[in-house]
């Protein structure tokens, strides 16, 4: 049964893909009250596929004010969603940016890095170091390993950043 609130969020959720600029800033002024953690694709969708830069700072600036702690589910799903790729860097910046806690998904972070660009392993190795939490030391050995790994077989200054993230992962909280 859908109640007024879910009819509320679909319409500014239907409001985000309008042609008008001013319904769609409208839109994202109302998800800073009424947005939920479904809100997440939908702004997301959005920033990849705007090219106008109100809407694009607006959207950023939305989700660098997300306080809700519930959305980092489907913050982690849009960073790993490959069809978001060209915002992946924005996307991990949110975590920091925010103060949101994603040490529950560093394995998704170290991935990213590995596999991403340059600004992708600058955004993880902010968002790492912002971490105060305890992690399974199993976890962290393979991340490590992967990490060597990856550090071995990059010719880019990219390495460098990598390194850096491996040296971050000697210094975590381990729990054995």
């Amino acid at each position: 049964m859908s109640t007024a609130k879910d009819n509320r969020l679909n319409n500014i959720h239907s409001d985000l893909t309008s042609a008008d600029d001013k319904k769609v800033i409208t839109a994202l002024k109302q998800l800073r009250k009424h947005g939920t953690e479904k809100s997440i694709y939908p702004i997301v969708e959005l920033l990849c596929s705007s090219e106008k830069t109100e809407i694009r700072e607006s959207i950023i600036a939305l989700l660098y004010d997300l306080k809700d702690q519930s959305v980092t589910e489907e913050l982690v799903r849009a960073i790993t969603d490959e069809k978001f790729a060209s915002e992946k860097a924005t996307l991990i910046s949110i975590f920091w940016q925010s103060n949101l806690d994603g040490s529950e998904h560093i394995s998704t972070f170290i991935r990213e890095a590995i596999k991403g660009d340059y600004m992708v392993v600058v955004e993880v190795l902010t968002v790492i170091e912002n971490f105060d939490a305890t992690f399974q030391e199993s976890e962290v050995e393979d991340l490590k390993f992967d990490l060597d790994d990856a550090i071995e077989n990059e010719t880019t200054e990219k390495a460098t950043l990598l390194i850096s993230i491996r040296a971050i992962l000697d210094g975590l909280n381990l729990e054995f």
